[in-house]
């Protein structure tokens, strides 16, 4: 038995790359937000608005699994996310294959929410919802409540549950912030709000797997003046998400449950209209290389249009000839496949679709690999009659591998009996006359 326990102890635990299911993961500006609160609902009421007929159809041609939407208005019963799904997306557009996305969310956003403070500093506080000096006294710009909204829509499960939200964090929380000095007074800054709509963090369980899809769409880095408030601002929402990844920066970070820290699983999903160009535009000290060039994130890969295009506009995701939109997957736990900038030019299906939207809609390809704690789970070690016998919890259709070392250098492979019932791994080989190391890997 004291034989058994050291082998316990030395057991070695790897996992390579495994391929699993692909998904597809796009995000889309859709350019749905209204003059009126109720008024995309309301239009979508019938089923024959013509841009949301539009909008429908294009996503019905790249058929993702998990998507969201930037510029959805928001209503608080949902109804215009039930009626956009119910009545568009599944509902076949134009002949293309109808989709049914079973599971939903949205959420409040900061657009339009009233600040009750002179934050454009034109010296009046606008109260009344409906013009352009509200929105600019709001927390995210927005002439009513939820106007520019997000939501997002899943074929596989949403855990609700976990789901976290910063719509309420301060910018001020956010250590060596760039808000412009001296534009601000002293109670406006304790009050103004990070992010200019929402953050959210959306775990989406994919059979035995989760992904978190990190979803968000900064202010654009424009409409302000030579204080840049607004290219600042885009600057730090972009931040917050390199930060939620990065242990040693997201101790600050607390979501609207008062739940503090980042993330802590390594598969991940980054979308939405960033509105920043790592190349041109207004952006504030290249705010989107925080995240192309984040450690975790896997940015190898850069969507291009389909359709023609040129070598300068090739990676441009809006008719305002920048790259605004991005799907940015982790670099652990998946095989990146590529994605695309749908596009279409001439007669190519969706092309006479395009004016639904300034934006087009970005996807990627991806191949879910299991990380280490879904590979290997619950591994016991037991001895009977001279024969080793590991089991453990793990990936139906993976090839395991055990293999023995004296060195932890040198790995040589051992004869094993492989089997698979229930959910359930099982092992077995003749007992090892030495102590030894094992490691269970996935070749």
């Amino acid at each position: 038995m004291a034989r058994v326990k050291s082998l316990l102890t030395a057991l070695l635990l790897i996992s390579p790359l495994l391929a699993g299911t692909q998904i597809r993961v796009a995000t889309y500006n859709t350019s749905l937000a209204l003059n009126t609160k109720g008024q995309l609902s309301a239009s979508l009421r019938t089923g024959t608005f013509s841009q949301a007929k539009r909008v429908a159809e294009l996503i019905q041609l790249i058929e993702p699994d998990i998507l969201l939407l930037n510029e959805f208005d928001y209503d608080a019963g949902s109804s215009a996310l039930t009626r956009f799904h119910d009545k568009f997306l599944n509902v076949s557009q134009n002949g293309r294959p109808a989709q049914n996305f079973p599971y939903r969310y949205t959420a409040p956003s900061n657009t339009g929410t009233p600040s009750g403070f002179d934050l454009d500093n034109n010296g009046t506080i606008d109260t009344s919802p409906g013009d352009q000096t509200y929105g600019n006294d709001s927390f995210g710009f927005g002439e009513f409540e939820g106007k520019y909204g997000m939501a997002v829509l899943s074929k596989y499960p949403i855990n609700t549950d976990a789901i976290r939200t910063f719509q309420l964090l301060k910018w001020t929380e956010m250590p060596g912030n760039v808000i412009p000095s001296g534009y601000y007074a002293a109670d406006e800054l304790a009050a103004l709000r990070l992010s200019s709509k929402s953050h959210w963090d959306i775990p989406i369980q994919i059979g035995g797997q989760r992904l978190h899809f990190l979803v968000s769409h900064p202010t654009p880095p424009v409409f302000d003046g030579p204080e840049d408030k607004n290219g600042r601002r885009n600057h730090d929402e972009i931040r917050l998400w390199a930060d939620y990844l990065s242990q040693e920066s997201h101790n600050y970070l607390s979501d609207d449950l008062g739940t503090a820290g980042g993330l802590s699983s390594e598969r991940f999903v980054i979308a939405g209209d960033q509105n920043a160009d790592p190349n041109a535009g207004d952006s504030f000290n290249n705010a989107i290389n925080q995240l192309l060039l984040h450690p975790k994130v896997d940015s190898s890969i850069t969507p291009e249009r389909t359709g023609s295009s040129t070598t300068s506009n090739r990676f441009h995701t809006a008719t305002f000839s920048l790259r605004a939109d991005y799907v940015l997957p982790s670099k652990a736990g998946f095989n990146n496949l590529g994605g695309a900038v749908f596009w279409p030019t001439g007669g190519s299906p969706g092309a006479n679709r395009l004016s639904a939207s300034d934006h087009r809609p970005v996807y990627m390809d991806l191949e879910l690999t299991p990380l280490p704690e879904e590979a290997i789970q619950d591994l016991n070690l037991s001895l009977e009659d001279d024969i080793v016998t590991l089991t453990w919890a793990g990936v139906e259709g993976a090839n395991y591998q055990i293999e023995d070392s004296t060195d932890l250098l040198t790995w040589d492979s051992l004869v094993v009996t492989n089997s698979f019932e229930n959910g359930q791994w099982s092992s077995s080989f003749p007992s090892l006359q030495t102590q030894r190391f094992l490691r269970i890997t996935l070749p």
